[in-house]
């Protein structure tokens, strides 16, 4: 399974060739910045939970950010701020988005640093079997290449 950002330059598909991996592909999870969110944990833990009723498991998950991510120029705050402003949100409206999480990057971690932080996420869900290996990787979409990120 791959946690990955939903840019189109980023697609691990398209970088890591699937169309050679054979009939079964890993499940890809995409999102506003590939960060690990309460949502992403809830589908990793449903298809944890389903796959091993049948005869595959989830056995890895790899979590991977890009370079250039544009989520990186934007605080969970501001993504808040820009959307009720959009929308015209005032009131409870406004402060149910308040409570909403949207996987910013902080302004101050490098990618290694964000890859790692979503890789203890995971690694820490108590709803996750424990010997789930997580692993990381950073990718450059100007270069193509892919740099794996020291396990935890």
């Amino acid at each position: 399974m791959i946690v990955s950002c939903m840019d189109p330059r980023a697609n691990p598909a398209e970088f890591w060739n699937f169309s050679e991996a054979g009939p079964v592909l890993p499940a890809i999870i995409r999102n506003a910045g590939g960060r690990v969110t309460e949502d992403v944990l809830r589908s990793i833990r449903v298809l944890s939970g389903i796959m091993s009723y049948g005869r595959n498991t989830v056995g890895a998950v790899a979590v991977m950010h890009h370079a250039d991510c544009g989520l990186r120029n934007f605080s969970n705050d501001k993504v808040k701020e820009l959307l009720k402003e959009r929308v015209g949100l005032e009131g409870e409206k406004a402060r149910e988005v308040d409570e909403l999480e949207f996987g910013s990057f902080h302004g101050d971690h490098s990618l290694e640093e964000s890859v790692k932080e979503d890789m203890e996420k995971i690694k820490a869900d108590p709803f996750l079997p424990k010997d789930l290996e997580v692993v990381g990787y950073t990718y450059d979409v100007f270069t193509g290449k892919t740099t794996e990120v020291a396990a935890l």
